[in-house]
């Protein structure tokens, strides 16, 4: 009892759902402001009825059909026509499915709708494949299979692969069948139609029980079971239910057979098919007999043989047989219609030609004329061309010279600019070197006459003459500085030798040039402390830095308070290698720091009275920057002075020489 209640409650909930889609169609029905929107929802009540209640099916599609008619919705015809087809096809009522179907099909051509196309193409291949014409059948799905992919219509091509799974089937090629019901069943998952891959399911789960694989099938025929009921399609469920019952008879559960086989039975009672009762009957005929309940199985038989003879096989054939035949006629005059038509329209096209050769002849003559007109005009214009180019060429030959001059002029100019600036910078340095010797030696030696013709005049003392004699040493000094340092700034203007730099030891330059300035520190006695490290080098010219630094020495001692101390040190800066001199002596104030190396010459007194020319720090500058170096100082007036030759870094194992004019 409760599984039969169990049972009531499915259905009842199974017919709510049914009717709930149902009542919703018929209630949008008066709602409709078009006739065609009213046949639309006509076939889309047929669809829905077509999946478990075929002469439900048939009223709306029959009704649809009429109503298409008679307002020429053409389309809507084709789908409806379509429906009907199916519907007797349910029915196992082949040659009334095969009518529909057909004239669906010339319907679609008519308007040329590609998916009804696709539709009737399939339909008539599975009426084919039901009265086991496969060679029919193949080629309409072949049409179908066709059009398909023409306009990517994946599922049309999911069920033309199912249908070419069943004529496999039917021939024994159940690998092949199998290979295209899987085909068919990845199509139909991907774009999630259940329908269809409802159908693809149970194929597939039947083609097992064909390869002698029973049991493999069972899931597949389960699943389509499910998915039947989700879509109320009672027509396939009906049919897996009674696959299921051949898989459990074969295995020899005839318990489950019996119960899968029996709820087959009743629904194909309930929907009226002969050819579902029939086939379900002789089913259940057949697992009484196993089981050898002979009575039952009697029954069984007598209801499948009352509805095949329903079925009326034989008359049915020879409909369909006409209706083939006539469709096929209809093709071949159809055929010989357009060859007629086509073969008027080649002759209407030969005369087209021969038209269209006449007018191309006149035509060809008057090119042929025009052709001569522009050779005789293409000659002269080529001569003139040809004429032309001599005179481009004559001008650019012309204009060649002239930019060649145009550059041997700038270039003369150019040297005769650089000359005149070197005799110009001559010019200056003659005007400097005139001013010096003019201005800085006259007095000196102005002082040394004075002082001689002191000595011849008058008898001097011993303490006098050794005065008179340390004046001329100190005039003497100044006057031979002086001009070691013009000759050495005359050598550097004139550029009569070329900066060298090369990877000079600062260490040991250091020390030459403190024993050089040795005796006049010793005057003073200042001491020397050289703390540049014995490998250290830099990039410079050894001849200029020799001298700077020599007059930097030189000027550290002139300012120096006796008993000092000079500082010789090397440090590095990024890449830069600074030789500092440092003293404590009187230091440099703000105003003069300002003057130091600008154009014009100072020079004041040093701590014992030294007196210069003014032109040594100068000269160093210049000299330092003809070696990529820079000269700086820091001073504060009363705590000495820092002198800082930056010059580029160098590797003692680099000492190569560089020649720079």
């Amino acid at each position: 009892m409760k599984i039969i209640l169990l049972l009531l409650l499915f259905f009842s909930g199974t017919l709510q759902a049914k009717d709930k889609l149902a009542d919703s169609l018929l209630a949008e029905l008066p709602k409709a402001k078009t006739d065609s929107a009213r046949v639309m929802l006509n076939y889309k009540l047929g669809k829905h009825y077509i999946l478990f209640d075929a002469k439900k099916a048939r009223f709306y599609g029959h009704t649809a059909e009429k109503l298409a008619e008679s307002v020429g919705f053409v389309q809507g015809r084709a789908k409806a026509l379509n429906l009907l087809g199916n519907s007797h096809l349910v029915m196992g009522e082949y040659d009334e499915a095969m009518r529909c179907h057909y004239s669906a099909l010339k319907l679609s051509e008519q308007v040329q709708d590609t998916s009804s196309l696709i539709a009737s193409y399939i339909n008539l291949g599975i009426v084919y494949y039901k009265i086991n014409d496969a060679d029919r059948a193949i080629k309409n799905y072949h049409r179908a299979s066709q059009l398909a992919k023409k306009v990517n219509d994946q599922l049309g091509l999911s069920k033309v692969y199912n249908n070419i799974g069943n004529v496999y089937e039917e021939k024994g090629k159940y690998r092949q069948a199998l290979s295209f019901f899987s085909r068919a069943a990845v199509l139909q998952e991907q774009i999630g139609n259940k329908n269809s891959l409802a159908i693809s399911l149970h194929n597939i789960g039947n083609v097992h029980l064909l390869l002698g694989q029973p049991e493999k099938g069972l899931p597949y025929l389960f699943r389509s079971v499910r998915l039947n009921e989700e879509i109320h399609n009672d027509m396939i469920r009906m049919t897996s239910l009674g696959k299921i019952a051949e898989i459990y008879q074969a295995i020899g559960k005839q318990e489950e057979a019996l119960k899968y086989a029996q709820q087959s039975f009743d629904m194909a009672v309930k929907v009226e098919s002969s050819k579902k009762i029939a086939e379900a009957s002789r089913l259940l005929h057949a697992v009484y007999a196993s089981m050898q309940s002979y009575e039952q199985a009697y029954k069984y038989l007598s209801v499948f043989t009352e509805h095949n003879r329903l079925l009326n096989t034989e008359s049915r054939t020879r409909i369909e047989s006409e209706l083939t035949a006539k469709y096929e006629t209809e093709q071949k005059e159809l055929e010989n219609q357009h060859l007629k038509k086509d073969r008027a329209n080649q002759a209407a096209e030969i005369r087209h030609q021969q038209v269209t050769l006449a007018l191309a002849a006149v035509v060809i003559l008057l090119m042929l004329v025009l052709l001569v007109v522009l050779y005789l005009n293409r000659r002269r214009v080529k001569t003139a061309y040809v004429n032309m180019q001599e005179a481009h060429h004559l001008m650019q030959v012309q204009q060649s010279e002239i930019i060649k001059q145009k550059n041997e002029i700038s270039l003369q100019s150019a040297v005769l600019r650089e000359q005149n600036k070197k005799l110009e910078n001559h010019s200056l340095f003659k005007d400097k070197v005139l001013s010096i010797i003019s201005h800085d030696l006259r007095g000196p030696f102005g002082s040394i006459k004075a002082i001689l013709d002191l000595s011849q005049r008058n008898a001097l003392s011993e303490s006098d003459v050794q005065h008179i004699f340390g004046l001329l040493s100190k005039n003497m000094a100044v006057v031979v500085g002086m001009l070691d340092n013009v000759l050495v700034w005359a050598k550097a203007q004139l550029e009569e030798s070329g900066v060298e730099i090369e990877a000079v030891q600062l260490h040991q330059l250091a020390e030459e040039n403190i024993q050089l300035a040795g005796f006049h520190a010793e005057k003073k006695n200042i001491t020397f402390r050289n703390a540049i490290a014995a490998d250290a080098v830099a990039l410079a010219d050894k001849e200029r830095l020799n001298f700077v630094l020599r007059n930097l020495l030189m000027n550290a001692i002139k300012f120096s308070y006796p008993g000092g101390e000079i500082v010789i040190q090397a440090i590095d800066q990024d890449e830069k290698t600074v030789v500092m001199v440092s003293d404590k002596g009187k230091g440099i104030s703000a105003a003069n720091l300002a003057r130091l190396f600008t154009g014009g010459r100072f020079t004041t007194p040093g701590t014992s009275g030294e007196r210069g020319t003014g032109l040594g720090l100068k000269l160093c500058r210049e000299l330092v920057e003809n070696f990529n170096g820079t000269l700086s100082v820091a001073s504060k007036e009363g705590a000495g002075s820092t002198f800082s030759v930056a010059m580029p870094k160098a590797a003692l194992a680099a000492p190569v020489p560089q020649a720079l004019a």
